[in-house]
């Protein structure tokens, strides 16, 4: 039985090579690579079959990738699970030094490393001289991971997960197209779970076009998520509080750009249900009536 599942989840993305040649090029040994392949329709299927050797191929009609996800850990057999997102890359210590921190943690149920951010799928060579992705950033671990975590994030192909951790939050909620991350990772802070960072950058992540593009439609599925756990559980309540009416006056300000100033109102009004005191809503709201 391997010490680690790596499972990578693939939907019409050639980069995949490089993301599953990463994951090979680990100094760390003892770890299986499982690929879901969710329904991919260009050449990605073809690259996917060269590392049949290596991995195990999954393929499944395109359902997302929360679906993917749950695919992939219904056959993982590793006491950690590593997810690697098909565009993004590790370098060759990463799960080395994870599992290194999580044998040394065992109270640790989600550990996390520093990294890059680079835009487009280019790497830079210098990347070693430049910021990390949290060298600027409020950290989500320890104390502070529930109040830091809608501010800065965890970012999925930076993270191992103890098996466990699954048992008490359950898997990928498969409703979700995408932010299915986060929606468990909040899952995992209702629990009282408290989130680990390793501070070395050890992975890289990829902004391509069409994520951004993916990001700029997500704020109305961040807001469905985080009115869920306001539901759920009255545990992060005093920081949904703040940070729900934060992504409506996001929202409602993608709606002005629109024109659509009735729909903005909306959006303001409830935020102002979670923060009646909030003025810059009250503002926003002014300024919208027709």
């Amino acid at each position: 039985m391997p010490k680690v599942s790596v499972i990578i989840c693939v939907y019409n993305q050639a980069l995949v090579r490089e993301a599953v040649e990463s994951a090979l090029r680990q100094k760390f040994a003892d770890f299986e690579i499982i690929i879901v392949d969710d329904g991919s329709t260009d050449e990605t299927a073809r690259i996917v079959a060269h590392y049949s050797g290596s991995a195990q191929i999954l393929r499944q009609e395109n359902k997302g990738v929360a679906a993917a996800r749950n695919r992939g850990l219904s056959a993982a057999s590793g006491q950690y699970i590593a997810f690697l997102d098909a565009d993004d890359l590790w370098t060759p210590g990463y799960l080395s030094e994870q599992v290194a921190f999580l044998e040394s943690n065992p109270g640790c149920q989600l550990a996390f490393t520093d990294g890059w951010a680079v835009a487009g799928k280019d790497v830079p060579q210098e990347l070693q001289s430049k910021s990390s992705y949290y060298s600027s950033k409020p950290l989500p671990a320890g104390k502070d991971s529930a109040q830091n975590f809608f501010i800065s994030g965890v970012v999925t192909s930076f993270t191992v997960i103890r098996r466990a951790l699954f048992e008490k939050t359950g898997w990928f909620d498969e409703h979700f197209r995408i932010h299915e991350d986060a929606d468990l990772l909040l899952r995992a802070l209702e629990q009282g779970i408290e989130f680990c960072f390793i501070p070395r950058p050890l992975a890289i992540k990829r902004n391509l076009q069409t994520r951004l593009t993916q990001e700029k439609q997500a704020l109305q599925l961040s807001r469905i998520i985080q009115i869920n756990s306001w539901r759920r559980s009255p545990k992060l309540r005093p920081i949904l509080r703040k940070s729900i009416p934060i992504t409506n006056r996001m929202i409602a300000s993608q709606l002005l750009e629109k024109g659509e100033k009735a729909q903005a109102r909306k959006f303001l009004l409830e935020a102002l249900r979670y923060q009646p005191w909030a003025l810059r809503t009250l503002l926003l709201a002014i300024g919208v009536r027709p």
